[in-house]
């Protein structure tokens, strides 16, 4: 009950309409660092992603260009060097 007798003489010099908007930006506020933590957070992950993917990619090529190359079979490698 005592934060309602602080806030008495701030509504009645401000206005109720100024504390409700005052409340609505704070909370607000936190909202966005929230939000902004976690994009943060996603490009993170997902520049990690981009590397993974990319390593895959490069080892799929090769086996792409190994198999093309009949090199994929260690007996028939021996045969045909």
């Amino acid at each position: 009950m005592e934060i309602f007798e602080q806030l008495t003489p701030f509504v009645e010099s401000v206005g109720f309409p100024a504390l409700i908007f005052a409340i609505w930006y704070l909370y607000h506020q936190s909202h966005i660092k929230t939000f902004t933590k976690i994009i943060e957070n996603n490009f993170a992950i997902l520049k990690e992603l981009l590397e993974t993917n990319q390593y895959h990619t490069a080892i799929l090529s090769r086996m792409e260009s190994k198999i093309d190359n009949n090199l994929y079979c260690p007996i028939l490698k021996k045969e045909v060097s």
